[in-house]
């Protein structure tokens, strides 16, 4: 089906992190299972990293809109 991606910008300071949460970032396909949304970074940030909030200094590479919904991924900036 139609996926909607709704995306607003992430103001951190530097050597900060800034929680990506589903006012920043929501993906919504009409099916009501946020954890098969799947985002995948192809391109990492230029000055800093996405990472999981537990796990602070590791990047990931993927996250579900389920974890933003959670409030566990963030931006880290360097």
């Amino acid at each position: 089906g139609n996926i909607a991606v709704f995306i607003k910008p992430l103001r951190v300071p530097k050597g900060d992190r800034g929680y990506i949460t589903t006012d920043v970032l929501l993906a919504l396909d009409g099916t009501d299972k946020p954890e098969e949304l799947l985002y995948v970074i192809t391109s990492p940030p230029q000055y800093g990293q996405i990472e999981y909030a537990s796990y602070p200094g590791i990047p990931i590479t993927s996250f579900s809109q389920m974890d933003v919904a959670r409030q566990i991924v963030c931006y880290v900036y360097n």
